[in-house]
């Protein structure tokens, strides 16, 4: 057992970046957006409580996107609220398969998706955030979000991942799509199996 405290593989970073990618871009794809600052989204874990302007129950999408990817999204509820540039997803279910061929499942209890920015904020209600992927890794968490602008994911919250040769615990993470960098921000415990 080793203990390892610096950045992770590049190909779990491709793995969580993707799966958030591609559940904000499916979603973005069915609603039309509506001028607003992103500013009213920075209180990422603010869900509307006031009625939806529309609602929808079984949501199903499926998309091939310009790079090749195949998109699906499921969703037992989608509501829409206009006036706030939202959308709110319960119990979200996102596969796509990557240009390398990889299949991505994401798993979370509701999610909300800024129409104006592009940014998303996934949370557990019930379950752990699960996401999975056919190359063997998986990763658990409470919450996520992309801030679209600065094109990083991050969490504040525990966070583990577990592949075929490692393992890691930690408190926040934060992902930058530009420089494919994976951070685990504090009490980081990592196993390597050789």
């Amino acid at each position: 057992m080793i203990l390892y405290n610096k950045k992770l593989t590049i190909g779990l970073i491709f793995f969580l970046l993707c799966t958030l990618l591609a559940a904000g871009a499916v979603i973005f794809t069915n609603i039309k957006s509506k001028k607003n600052t992103s500013e009213t989204f920075l209180d990422k874990r603010s869900f509307p409580s006031a009625n939806a302007d529309m609602t929808m129950d079984n949501f199903h999408f499926t998309q091939t996107g310009k790079d090749k990817i195949d998109w699906e999204v499921t969703a037992a509820r989608a509501k829409l609220f206009k006036e706030e540039n939202k959308a709110v997803l319960e119990d979200v279910e996102a596969s796509f398969i990557t240009p390398q061929g990889i299949k991505l499942v994401l798993k979370g209890d509701e999610g909300i998706f800024n129409t104006d920015s592009h940014d998303i904020f996934i949370r557990k209600k019930n379950n752990y955030i699960k996401i999975t992927s056919s190359n063997g890794y998986t990763m658990q968490t409470d919450s996520l979000f992309w801030n679209n602008k600065k094109k990083m994911v991050v969490t504040e919250d525990a966070v583990l991942i577990e592949g075929p040769q490692l393992r890691v615990k930690g408190r926040g993470f934060r992902i930058n799509a530009l420089s494919q960098q994976l951070e685990v921000l504090a009490d980081v415990e990592a196993t390597i199996k050789y």
